[in-house]
C-alpha cells in the first residue's frame, strides 16, 4: 500500500510537469552563442601621442675654403686651404703673354704670394750651411714646415733682417727655391704676432700638390 501511493504521487508530479510544460507556464531559458568582437575599426582615446625622432646629419663647418691654383710651366696645380679670416685672389697673364699664375693670401697686414713663372732659381742657406759659388740666399733662421702631400719646406728669415720671409723646398742637392708650388714669399709687418705666424705656418702646411 505504501508503495502504491508513492507511485501516485509520482506520477501526478510527473503528469504536471508535463503539462506546465506543452501549456507554456514555465519560462524558458534561452543561451546566445558569444559573437566575435571585431577590433579594426576601433578607436583608442587618450593615446600618449609619440614624437618624431631626429636623425642626426653630419654637417661640419670646415673654417675654410679649398682654393686650386697653378700649373703652367713645369709646376704642379695644387690646392690650399684658406681661412675664412683670410681673403684670396688670383692673377693670371693676358692670353699671348708669358705664362704667370699667382695666389695672393691677405689677412690685414699679413699676405702670402705663391707666383709661377719663368724665372731662375738659387740654393737657399741655413745656420751651419757652407756659402756656395753663385747666387744663392741665405737666411738666419727657419721654421720647418710638411705639407699634405709630404714635401718639406722651410720659411726662413732673410740673413741681415728685413720683414718677410721667403720658402724654400727640399730638393735633390738641398733647400731651394721655387719650390715645385711656385715661387713662395710672406710679408709681415714690422713686429709680427706669433699666433698669426703659426696660422701662416698652417696654411703652408696644407698646400697639396695634385
Amino acid at each position: 500500500m505504501k508503495y502504491a501511493i508513492t507511485i501516485i504521487l509520482t506520477a501526478l508530479i510527473v503528469g504536471m510537469g508535463v503539462t506546465a510544460y506543452f501549456k507554456g507556464w514555465l519560462p524558458t531559458v534561452s543561451f546566445n552563442k558569444p559573437q566575435a568582437v571585431s577590433v579594426e575599426n576601433i578607436e583608442v582615446l587618450n593615446a600618449p601621442s609619440l614624437a618624431p625622432v631626429a636623425s642626426v646629419s653630419a654637417s661640419p663647418t670646415a673654417g675654410f675654403t679649398v682654393v686650386k691654383a697653378g700649373g703652367i710651366l713645369v709646376f704642379k696645380v695644387y690646392s690650399i686651404d684658406v681661412p675664412t679670416d683670410w681673403t684670396y685672389s688670383k692673377e693670371a697673364a693676358p692670353v699671348g703673354d708669358i705664362a704667370i699664375d699667382k695666389l695672393i693670401l691677405t689677412k690685414g697686414s699679413y699676405k702670402i704670394t705663391i707666383y709661377q713663372a719663368a724665372t731662375g732659381g738659387a740654393p737657399c742657406l741655413y745656420p751651419g750651411d757652407p756659402d756656395q759659388e753663385g747666387p744663392s740666399s741665405r737666411f738666419a733662421s727657419f721654421v720647418g714646415i710638411t705639407t699634405a702631400t709630404g714635401d718639406k719646406l722651410r720659411r726662413g728669415k732673410a740673413d741681415g733682417g728685413g720683414t718677410g720671409f721667403t720658402v724654400c723646398e727640399l730638393q735633390s742637392g738641398g733647400y731651394g727655391q721655387p719650390t715645385g708650388f711656385g715661387h713662395i714669399s710672406v710679408s709681415t709687418p714690422a713686429v709680427p704676432t706669433q699666433t698669426v705666424l703659426d696660422q701662416i705656418d698652417s696654411i703652408l702646411s696644407s698646400l697639396k700638390k695634385i
